[in-house]
């Protein structure tokens, strides 16, 4: 039981990660936003991002020559969603093996 849970939640922290991680990539290498990939990427990462928009008071701005945008929302969504998924896994890892080494 214990495998699943783990499993299940590094799955879905995995999809998360990929998604803002992803969203901050395609936008600063400026990929093509006529894609239907990269459409469907800033569509489903939008949710996870939302909330740090204008967190810092910090704008997006465009990255020298290339055309792509360093957007501080993805990356910030980024690094907390890494953290926090972090904490989470840690925690159920020791709360699960701890349930099982004292049966």
């Amino acid at each position: 039981m214990r495998s699943i849970v783990l499993t299940i939640f590094a799955v879905l922290w995995a999809v998360v990660l990929i998604l803002t991680g992803g969203r901050f990539l395609a936008l600063l290498v400026n990929a093509n936003k006529d894609s239907e990939i990269i459409q469907k990427l800033h569509d489903w990462s939008d949710f996870w991002v939302k909330p740090f928009f204008n967190v810092l008071g910090i704008e997006n701005k465009a990255v020298g020559n290339t055309g792509g945008v360093f957007e501080p929302a993805s990356l910030l969504a980024f690094v907390v969603y890494l953290l926090i998924g972090a904490v989470i896994y840690s925690l159920l890892n020791r709360t699960t093996l701890g349930r099982f080494r004292h049966a």
